[in-house]
């Protein structure tokens, strides 16, 4: 390479609020810190990211880069041109969502998905590297063919955690609280499966008695979300169902301060930040015991092999009642946050992109 190195990013979509669209700034902001030339090409953004961004259709007329990184979540013609390109190619992947879980709800972005994942094998035979933001998904680019990946944690927005003194007296305060209160933050998915929740918790219940579920997470599916109020009010618990939607960052650490309880009962998750935001917050989280999440929540977490709702809301009965279990939890919960926190998460990352700027590929 002669002078600065250039690498472009790819995205599908670039939102600043996003997961993907949050970490793919945040490579971008670690590539020019290793002295690279940096320019992000996305299918589509938003008006306040314009600055940010150029569209990907002007890429074949730009000059070309030394390297090429596809921050891979959906699918996207953005990998059709990537094929066409001859520029070593690494790939970020931050999983997706298998097609079945959303073809009962939106058929057509279980369409997105299937044709996502037939993209995503046709470049993994391709690419040179890939960087997975857990083991789950490590596994699933090996097993497409790609051997060469490392796992990274997703670089997510650090902004809603709390200093370790708020995070404490945030968990003493709760000891005066009547109101028991179960949180899930969330996109409102077929993957995320709100039922189970909402059916623990019909079953909780009958043994507490004054008790709300908060859901926070905006909806990816109007038809699913309807169904799932519909649920609420057949079983009964429609008056202490809360569906927040998306909410704002000092709303978001409200939900987490008032929490008693993370319960998440996703059947498929890539990593799972607000994981880590409910530990870093002293939240005892209680999850389904599937895909990314036994390895994001670690030791911390009490994991359940059946998300069936007898089973679960005892779960959480426990947890409300031992009083030892509750604050093992907490401490477990607050070491893992530190672990996975954005400064740790970020020297690492930086460590593994160094000698791909470098244009070192030999070490991986």
């Amino acid at each position: 390479m002669n002078g600065h190195p250039v690498v472009h990013q790819f995205t599908p979509v670039l939102i600043g609020r996003d997961a993907v669209g949050h970490h793919t700034l945040q490579v971008d902001q670690i590539l020019r810190e290793l002295g690279a030339d940096t320019t992000i090409y996305a299918q589509h953004t938003k008006s306040d990211l314009k600055n940010r961004v150029r569209r990907f259709e002007l890429h074949p007329s730009d000059p070309a880069p030394d390297l090429i990184i596809y921050q891979a979540a959906t699918g996207s013609p953005i990998v059709d041109y990537l094929m066409t390109r001859s520029e070593p190619i690494v790939i970020n992947y931050h999983n997706m969502t298998p097609a079945e879980f959303f073809y009962p709800y939106e058929p057509h972005i279980g369409a997105e998905l299937d044709h996502g994942r037939q993209q995503l094998a046709r470049l993994c035979r391709k690419a040179d590297f890939a960087i997975a933001d857990s083991d789950f998904n490590a596994n699933e680019l090996r097993a497409l063919g790609l051997d060469r990946v490392g796992v990274v944690p997703v670089l997510f927005d650090g902004s809603v955690l709390p200093a370790d003194n708020a995070a404490v007296s945030g968990v003493a305060s709760k000891q005066t609280r009547s109101k028991v209160t179960v949180l899930f933050v969330g996109r409102i998915a077929p993957n995320k499966r709100h039922e189970d929740l909402l059916a623990s918790v019909a079953v909780l219940r009958r043994w507490v008695n004054d008790i709300e579920l908060v859901l926070v997470g905006s909806s990816s599916s109007e038809s699913y979300t309807s169904a799932l109020q519909e649920f609420a009010a057949r079983i009964g618990i429609d008056d202490i169902v809360r569906f927040m939607g998306s909410v704002s960052a000092e709303e978001l650490v409200a939900c987490y301060q008032a929490a008693d309880v993370f319960l998440c009962l996703s059947a498929h998750e890539g990593f799972c930040v607000p994981l880590v935001e409910a530990m870093a917050w002293g939240v005892p989280v209680i999850a389904l015991e599937a895909s990314a999440v036994p390895t994001t929540a670690g030791d911390a977490g009490l994991l359940v092999k059946d998300p069936s709702p007898t089973l679960v809301a005892t779960a959480i009965e426990r947890v409300l009642t031992d009083e030892e279990l509750g604050q093992q939890l907490i401490d477990r919960g607050l070491r893992r946050a530190k672990q996975l926190s954005p400064p740790i998460t970020r020297q690492l990352l930086r460590d593994t992109l160094e000698p791909f700027v470098a244009g070192d590929y030999s070490r991986r």
